[in-house]
């Protein structure tokens, strides 16, 4: 009698089992979308991308579309809209998305060399007099600029504070003409000798020597910021839980000996990577802390505001950004 009582327990426990399984296959979604942020242009990223999404696809059984763009808000409406669930982004753009609260952090890039991130630069042309940030500071008005996207972590955020804020200056201010880019634009402008300053960053860089060295050539780094972590991966925090295992399953295995659907020349191709690996909402802690700085210099220095807006003003970003600190923190615990 025991015997066939154990026998039934397990029957039963086995019964439940493959009710589970089944029921988790059925959560994962037939379709979904996956937005890129193009740094190049949009048709560039999706081909560099493309193998990885086939495989994607493969591994997952979904039908897989992409959206990639070099406009920013067009990604995070697509995440906050539900018309993207997993997307590819910069620290600056993330941090916007995981406020927003409808996505969260899974994953960030790992480089082939192994490198915790990379830098934004200000760049001229290479026959430009200007050998330094210093003859930029120290000519107001002489120079043109193109600045990066809004949007983006090494092409607005951290020049922004770095290269202006910590030497006191606002770009409108300090060039006589301002014209806002984004990485590609910018770097042509530069080869081209259309703009006296621009900002960008290593990655672009390294990817134009390797695949350009003649206009490579035609490029100065004047400046170099610290370092900045590298690139986060996405999802929407309302996917079932079985697709979000296997999203992550893919994507932290990708690369690594033990998935032998990977295809290391094709990471090379996108960035010099080699994988992701885990990661949280709390990499963002050093772009909330500048994104702060950044809202409450501009504050301060805004005159169309009375003293008591200021003030206003002040208490409303703080409040913002403590909360916004203690949800990044209370990432580290996951």
């Amino acid at each position: 009698m025991k015997i066939l009582r154990k026998i039934i327990v397990v029957l039963c426990s086995m019964a439940i089992l493959c009710v589970c399984a089944f029921a988790k296959d059925e959560d994962i979604p037939k379709q979904i979308t996956i937005g890129l942020i193009a740094t190049t242009t949009a048709e560039d990223t999706q081909k560099r991308w493309q193998p990885v999404i086939d495989d994607f696809a493969k591994f997952t059984k979904m039908e897989v579309r992409v959206v990639a763009s070099a406009d920013y808000s067009k990604i995070l409406a697509g995440l906050k809209s539900n018309t993207i669930q997993v997307a590819w982004l910069g620290n600056k753009a993330a941090l916007d998305a995981v406020e927003d609260q409808h996505a969260t952090i899974f994953a960030q890039v790992v480089k082939k060399d192994g490198s915790r991130g990379y830098n934004s630069v200000l760049i001229t042309p290479a026959s430009s007099p200007i050998k330094s940030l210093t003859d930029i500071l120290t000519n107001k008005g002489v120079y043109s600029f193109y600045d990066g996207d809004k949007g983006s972590t090494s092409g607005y955020l951290v020049p922004a504070y770095y290269a202006f804020a910590k030497n006191k200056v606002e770009p409108e201010k300090l060039f006589k003409k301002i014209t806002a880019g984004n990485h590609k634009k910018n770097l042509q402008a530069v080869i081209d000798g259309q703009v006296d300053v621009a900002t960008n960053n290593t990655e672009e860089l390294d990817r134009l020597k390797k695949e350009a060295p003649e206009k490579f050539s035609k490029v100065r780094v004047i400046w170099t910021s610290p370092l900045i972590t590298n690139d986060p991966l996405l999802y929407r925090k309302d996917l079932p839980a079985a697709a979000k295992g296997k999203i992550e399953e893919f994507f932290i295995t990708y690369g690594k000996p033990k998935n032998p659907a990977s295809q290391p020349d094709v990471l090379q191709n996108i960035l010099d990577l080699s994988g992701f690996q885990h990661s949280t909402d709390a990499q963002l802690k050093p772009i909330a802390d500048l994104t702060m700085f950044g809202l409450l210099r501009s504050n301060m220095y805004d005159t169309s505001l009375s003293t008591e807006q200021k003030q206003k003003a002040f208490e409303d970003i703080t409040a913002r950004f403590g909360k916004l600190s203690a949800t990044l923190e209370m990432a580290r615990l996951r």
